[in-house]
C-alpha cells in the first residue's frame, strides 16, 4: 500500500473514532440531563444538547479538516522534493532529461529551434576552500535565482550536477542563447552573493548549442553542449562557446 493511501485509510479510521467517541459523551450527557435529580425541563435539556452537539461536531470535524489539509501539504511536498534539488530548488538532473525530451519532441513536430545552455560555475572548489560549504551553498543559491529571474516560463532550468547547470530553451537559436547567457553574466556581475560582507564573484563557462526542430534529439544536443562547455573550459573558463 502506498503512503499517500496509508495516510488516508488512518484520517478516514481517525474520523470514525473521533466521531464514535463524540457520540459516546453526548449519549452520557444526555442520560444525565434527563435524570430527576438534575431538575433540568426536558425542552431546555433538548435544547442545551443541540447546542452540544453542534459545538463539539463543529469542533470535531474542523480539527478532522485542518489535519488532513495538513497531510495534503505534506504529500504535495514529498512529491515536490522528489523533482527539486534541495539547494538550488531547481529540476533535478532526471526530471530535466524527460521534461528537455518532450519539449524538443514538440519543436521537432513544430519545426522550431531550439537551444541548450550549459554552464559550470569556475572555481566554486576554492570558494568552499576559502569561505566553508555554506558559503557554496549560498552562492549555487543566488546563481540559481539569477537562471529563474532571466528565463522566460517555456524555458526549463536545472542543476545537472554541483556546479554544473543547464537551460533549455525552445523556439531559440543559438545567438538568442547566447543572448540569454550574456544577460545572466550581466545580473550575476551587478549583485554578487556576499560572504562575510565580501562579494564573491562568480565567473562561469558556457556551451551553447542550436538545433533546427526536425533534427533535434536529446542526446545530440547535450553531447554538442558539452564539448562547447569543455572549449570553454579549456580557454580559461569565464566564456561562452558556441558549437
Amino acid at each position: 500500500m502506498q503512503k499517500s493511501n496509508q495516510s488516508k485509510w488512518k484520517s478516514s479510521l481517525r474520523v470514525i473514532l473521533a466521531s464514535m467517541g463524540a457520540s459516546g459523551l453526548l449519549t452520557a450527557l444526555q442520560w444525565f440531563f434527563i435524570q430527576p435529580y438534575i431538575g433540568i425541563a426536558p425542552d431546555l435539556s433538548i435544547g442545551m444538547m443541540g447546542i452540544i452537539y453542534f459545538l463539539l461536531f463543529t469542533l470535531l470535524f474542523s480539527r478532522l479538516f485542518q489535519q488532513q489539509t495538513k497531510l495534503e501539504e505534506i504529500e504535495r511536498e514529498k512529491e515536490v522534493q522528489k523533482l527539486l534539488d534541495e539547494t538550488t530548488r531547481l529540476y533535478k538532473s532526471k526530471v530535466f532529461r524527460e521534461l528537455a525530451s518532450t519539449h524538443i519532441r514538440m519543436c521537432r513536430r513544430n519545426n522550431w529551434t531550439v537551444g541548450l545552455i550549459l554552464m559550470d560555475i569556475d572555481r566554486l572548489s576554492k570558494i568552499n576552500e576559502k569561505y566553508g560549504y555554506d558559503a557554496g551553498n549560498e552562492v549555487l543559491k543566488h546563481f540559481a535565482s539569477v537562471l529563474k529571474e532571466t528565463i522566460r516560463d517555456s524555458d526549463i532550468v536545472a542543476r545537472l550536477d554541483d556546479d554544473c547547470f543547464a537551460l533549455l530553451l525552445p523556439d531559440c537559436n543559438e545567438k538568442d542563447a547566447k543572448r540569454v547567457t550574456q544577460r545572466i553574466q550581466l545580473k550575476i556581475l551587478e549583485a554578487p552573493p556576499k560572504v562575510e560582507k565580501d562579494p564573491i564573484k562568480i565567473p562561469f563557462s558556457s556551451g551553447i548549442v542550436s538545433f533546427a526542430g526536425k533534427v533535434a534529439r536529446y542526446n545530440l544536443m547535450v553531447d554538442r553542449a558539452t564539448e562547447a562547455l569543455k572549449q570553454a573550459k579549456r580557454k580559461g573558463g569565464n566564456r561562452i562557446v558556441l558549437y
